[in-house]
């Protein structure tokens, strides 16, 4: 019989568990709050942007939205996958600038899983050794036998604006 304390605790536990996309992108494993992903598409066809920046992919009509898609790959410094082994995936991310709510889209290699982890099991990301991607992680989660980096989207959406020439 579980006593009321462990019952209690283990309902504490759970309450402060996050969410987690997670995804590959390059080889290595990702994970982005649940509550900043709206959805999960295939990819799709999309309208090429004449004069866009190159981490820009195009735009696709989201119910009626056009939704801008984004190459996870460039800010993070990565070669553009020739033949991936499976169709990648858009992430649809909804962002915060300034007062501004915007809906962008994300290309990842591919959605896994949706876990969760208690804001114990994140450790501080460090300073060196993640590459280009080291600005855009905020922290490190184990799972299975690897880390996976949790991702700091609002810190990706600042870099393709400056890789856009939208400003700071």
């Amino acid at each position: 019989m579980v006593n009321d304390a462990t019952e209690t605790n283990l309902e504490q536990e759970r309450d402060r568990a996050e969410s987690y996309v997670i995804f590959r992108l390059g080889g290595e494993g990702y994970a982005l709050e649940v509550m900043r992903v709206q959805e999960v598409l295939d990819v799709q066809s999309m309208t090429e942007v004449p004069g866009g920046s190159k981490s820009l992919l195009g735009v696709i009509n989201l119910r009626g939205h056009v939704v801008p898609v984004y190459d996870l790959r460039i800010p993070f410094g990565l070669v553009a996958n020739a033949n991936p082994s499976k169709s990648p995936s858009v992430l649809i991310v909804e962002t915060e600038a300034g007062n501004d709510s915007r809906v962008t889209g994300l290309v990842v290699d591919r959605v896994s899983d949706v876990l969760e982890f208690s804001p114990e099991e994140m450790q501080p990301s460090p300073q060196l050794g993640l590459g280009k991607a080291t600005p855009f992680v905020r922290g490190l989660i184990r799972h299975q036998d690897a880390f996976l980096l949790v991702l700091d989207v609002d810190r990706v959406f600042s870099a393709l604006s400056r890789l856009n020439g939208e400003g700071a």
